[in-house]
């Protein structure tokens, strides 16, 4: 991680309340790298990013209290914020919302934005890897951890390329040079925002892209390439991606760009459609400027990102991996289809911990999605008082699934019932919430030493 330079925010002061958030965190630092004084105020936040923070230089206080206001500081926020809190009491409609201030950040540079309901995250880090390659030296605002960049951002002097959330609507705040949108589809029914609203929503930043639009492949691409103001490159017209070869971790593949470029391209990641992702990295870099051959070999500068189909370790020769796919059933399915391309001889338990206001509304989805596994195994879900009376894994639900499920007793118990299940050369993987894969995985080496 480079140190921090002064830069077009310099002289600006930002307070961040929930400052420990993976979407505040890569904020501050950049901030902060490009000149501002920053710090904020975090109740909770966990250890990776704690420690992210610190080596970043940045402090924050761990409570909420009025003294946190200064005159001429910008206090920011995002949309869970509660209007309770001491300082969003004090600074009332002056607080920023945390979208104005990626605004900020993204326009001190060229910029590229990657938003949509699924791999934001993993194209944002490939297009840093191959912007990077192709000596860009790009400034990155990621919303992950990225082994390979010390953290959830890169600090570098060109352009800047960030995840832009899509859940709240805020991201028609955010201009960019480049608009990139992998997806869209129902991502967030918690919020109780429609389709019809998202990709209203999304199209408003599309609309605001000043030099190009990039479209992945969605039933909703048609209707974003119709609201952009910039040229569109559209997956399957314009660019592609195809996979010549998948194997445990590694996949070649061919990326044709919008302007005639063929190249191929090593990817290191293992995870869902990373034919798609690839080219949307790839061409994203391009807009932006890189050379072909450069940011195709930069797309390989990338190992390992936490918690998509991470890789934790073998032990008793069990491939064991981490996925916050658990979210979203389409990414618990397609998690589990690219374990099979790259594991194609194991068999493949699928250990879930459902979101319970998730699972309400799509359990025959999430059943659907994990009868691709070879067994399953279901972990209490997270705020679901329904589970212990067994109401959601109904005998329609085990229809749908294909696959008799294993109900656990708790996370503990759903790693020793995966250990119990598997042998030398499987697939275990888990789709949990928030940080209880890596607790059920500690769990399932722990077992497996015994």
């Amino acid at each position: 991680m480079k140190g921090t330079a002064p830069g077009p925010l310099a002289g600006e002061r930002f307070h961040l309340l929930g400052i420990a958030g993976r979407g505040m965190a890569p904020l501050a630092v950049a901030a902060r790298h490009l000149g501002a004084e920053v710090d904020g105020c975090d109740r909770a936040g966990v250890a990776e990013i704690h420690d992210f923070l610190v080596s970043a230089g940045i402090t924050y206080a761990r409570d909420h209290d009025v003294s946190h206001v200064h005159e001429g500081t910008t206090h920011v926020a995002t949309s869970v914020a509660t209007s309770d809190l001491p300082e969003m009491a004090a600074v009332g409609a002056r607080c920023w919302h945390r979208s104005d201030l990626l605004a900020r950040v993204l326009s001190a540079r060229p910029s590229l934005g990657v938003t949509g309901s699924h791999g934001k995250g993993t194209v944002a880090t490939l297009t840093t890897g191959a912007l990077a390659r192709a000596g860009l030296d790009p400034l990155a605002v990621l919303g992950i951890l990225v082994h390979d960049f010390d953290g959830m951002a890169r600090l570098g002097s060109g352009p800047v390329v960030a995840e832009v959330d899509d859940s709240d609507l805020s991201l028609a705040r955010v201009t960019t040079d480049v608009a990139v949108v992998t997806n869209l589809d129902e991502d967030h029914p918690h919020l109780d925002i429609s389709l019809r609203a998202a990709v209203q929503g999304v199209g408003e930043y599309v609309a605001k892209a000043r030099d190009r639009v990039v479209l992945g492949p969605s039933p909703r691409a048609a209707a974003l390439a119709a609201v952009a103001e910039a040229p569109v490159w559209t997956y399957g017209r314009d660019f592609r991606g195809r996979t010549v070869s998948a194997r445990a971790g590694e996949t070649v593949l061919d990326l044709n760009g919008p302007g005639g470029e063929r190249e191929r391209a090593v990817v290191r990641l293992l995870g869902p459609r990373t034919n798609v992702n690839a080219a949307l990295a790839f061409v994203s870099a391009l807009a932006l400027g890189a050379e072909p051959a450069a940011a195709a070999a930069g797309l390989g500068d990338i190992g390992a990102m936490s918690r998509r189909l991470q890789h934790l370790g073998s032990p008793g020769g069990v491939h064991v991996f981490d996925d916050f796919g658990g979210k979203h059933p389409i990414a618990v399915r397609e998690g589990i289809r690219a374990l099979r391309a790259h594991y194609p001889s194991a068999r493949i338990t699928a250990v879930l911990e459902p979101y319970g206001p998730y699972l309400s509304r799509w359990g025959r989805r999430y059943a659907r999605a994990l009868g691709h596994a070879d067994r399953v195994v279901l972990a209490p879900a997270v705020f679901h008082a329904d589970y212990d009376a067994g109401r959601p894994f109904d005998e329609g639900w085990v229809k749908s699934c294909r696959v008799e499920p294993v109900l656990a007793r708790d996370r503990d118990d759903a790693a020793a019932v995966a250990c119990r299940l598997s042998e030398p050369g499987d697939v275990i993987v888990f789709f949990a919430q928030i940080h209880s894969a890596r607790e059920m995985a500690e769990g399932l080496v722990a077992g497996a030493a015994r």
